[in-house]
């Protein structure tokens, strides 16, 4: 299965900006990236004991210097790309923990804002089947970040830790076969398969980790859903650790 670069972007303010075709491993990275993004941002928060501002403040720090490298060097190699991923998801995790158990807002409520949020950003972005990366992208995966912890929080609530990570993972199987087959060019089915894949990736992340679950504790979960993504990873392909030359 191919794995090339689709056609990088005439955007001035990102000359090197490029999409990443939409393959099934690709989406396996992003589940994968997503359930361990949960897992470090949680960690991050709790676990270093740097609460939900000070976690968010140093994620956004990391965030930004990996979406720079990415930036960079992305023609070359899509491994900045994944880790800034990882801890964008990881950065959005504490802003959903934030809107939900802070502030107050009900999870039905921020949910379905910031879900509407994720795709009046994504229908910004440019591309044909799978947008380009530049800053329109990491603004409407930033919040689809927050509605996937939100959503995901609500389902597994709602219905039980294995049952929402089961579910929503066959979900999202069916939303990439159902994209592929339907709307291969249609950025919109982009942005809704992500919104289902954050949402899946919430429950995956906390089912190895929470004591409602298999109760490993963060390190072992950050272990197991990392090693789930070096896999699909690897499933993708030369594009992610070697250069294009």
């Amino acid at each position: 299965m191919s794995n090339q670069v689709l056609t990088p972007s005439v955007s001035t303010a990102w000359p090197r900006a490029r999409a990443l075709e939409p393959t099934a491993a690709f989406w396996l990275a992003m589940y994968a990236a997503s359930a361990l993004g949960t897992n470090l941002g949680d960690f991050w928060a709790d676990a270093l004991s740097l609460g939900l501002a000070a976690s968010f403040a140093s994620l956004a720090v990391i965030s930004a210097a990996l979406i720079a490298a990415d930036r960079r060097f992305g023609l070359r190699t899509e491994v900045w790309f994944w880790l800034a991923i990882v801890v964008f998801r990881a950065m959005a995790t504490n802003v959903g923990d934030f809107l939900t158990d802070d502030v107050g807002i009900a999870r039905p409520l921020s949910g379905v804002a910031l879900g509407a949020a994720t795709l009046a950003a994504g229908w910004m972005t440019i591309g044909s089947g799978s947008p380009r990366i530049d800053a329109r992208y990491w603004l409407a995966m930033f919040f689809g970040g927050a509605f996937g912890t939100i959503a995901g929080d609500f389902v597994s609530h709602g219905v039980g830790l294995p049952l929402a990570a089961a579910g929503l993972a066959a979900l999202l199987a069916v939303a990439v076969v159902a994209s592929a087959a339907l709307a291969p060019v249609a950025l919109l089915g982009y942005w809704i398969v992500v919104l289902i894949e954050r949402t899946a990736g919430t429950p995956a992340g906390d089912l190895f980790a929470e004591e409602r679950g298999l109760g490993y504790g963060l390190p072992v979960a950050m272990a197991i859903t990392g090693g789930v993504l070096v896999l699909a990873l690897i499933l993708r392909g030369r594009k992610v650790l070697v250069s294009a030359a």
